[in-house]
């Protein structure tokens, strides 16, 4: 390696080493309240988004099978 490169990697490893280090120190977040909205309201936003879905299955069936009906 030559000075440049090495230059290089050692500050990066030192700053990778600092940012881990530094992890330990950083304040726990409550994060109850958020997981409780989104699991409480998720439920009915994905049951609503499955019925939608399959609403529009049933059309496209039904579409198609009109079209081949008509057209033979």
């Amino acid at each position: 390696m030559n000075r440049k490169t090495l230059s290089i990697f050692v500050k990066s490893g030192a700053s990778v080493a600092a940012t881990l280090v530094s992890g330990g120190a950083m304040a726990a977040i409550d994060t109850t309240a958020a997981t409780t909205a989104l699991t409480t309201d998720a439920g009915g936003a994905v049951t609503a988004i499955g019925t939608a879905m399959l609403g529009l299955a049933a059309m496209a069936v039904a579409f198609k099978w009109a079209k081949a009906a008509i057209f033979g």
